[in-house]
């Protein structure tokens, strides 16, 4: 994936479309999108296989939604990548018929995840170069998505709570809140102080 990307950033950079000095950040940027399409067309193919398209497309919008600006764990490669993000939205279907079961459990898991977003708010991502008011701009807007999101699907689990649609959603705010604290656990972003140190060198 990443000789691809860079294959296709060179060849953007010889038809001058993009500058030699942005090569880096565009190959880097190609190789996103493509892991995250096909990781996208697996996880649709694997949803259609066992029957939860629109399960998992509803897991996905709120994942996403939050996830866009809060980040969270990577892993080291694009292999890693692909079997970790379909595993996780498979791991859904299971996950969901036994929170049905327990509401109260799925409810008590919301709230717990929503504090630990609005505490957390978003990572230092190693791989994405922010500034400190682009990261502060992140915390601020993951913080408002949950405070939006969070009362919402609260709401519909109080009043549809044998709705397995809503309980997708919930998933999607408390595996955000796991990545969240995955990669403070294994301190994987970047410190300020050594963001401090990149801007002085």
């Amino acid at each position: 994936m990443e000789y691809l990307s860079a294959l296709i950033a060179d060849r953007m950079c010889k038809n001058e479309i993009i500058k030699e000095d942005d090569l880096s950040f565009y190959a880097y940027s190609i190789q996103l999108l493509l892991e995250k399409t096909i990781g996208l067309i697996l996880i649709g193919i694997f949803a259609l296989v066992f029957k939860a398209f629109i399960e998992i497309a509803v897991f996905l919008i709120v994942f996403a939604v939050i996830r866009s600006y809060s980040d969270g764990i990577h892993c080291k490669t694009s292999i890693g990548c692909f079997i970790s993000s379909v595993l996780m939205a498979l791991s859904t279907i299971p996950v969901t018929t036994w929170l049905i079961e327990y509401p109260v459990v799925c409810i008590t898991g919301v709230l717990i995840s929503m504090a630990v977003i609005l505490v957390i708010g978003a990572i230092h991502d190693p791989n994405l170069d922010l500034s400190e008011e682009e990261f502060i701009r992140h915390k601020k807007m993951t913080r408002i998505l949950i405070l939006i999101v969070g009362p919402i699907v609260l709401c519909l689990l109080f009043l549809f709570s044998n709705n397995q649609l809503v309980y997708y959603s919930a998933l999607g705010i408390i595996y955000n809140a796991l990545s969240l604290m995955a990669v403070k656990i294994t301190k994987g972003e970047v410190s300020e102080n050594e963001k401090a140190r990149e801007i002085s060198s």
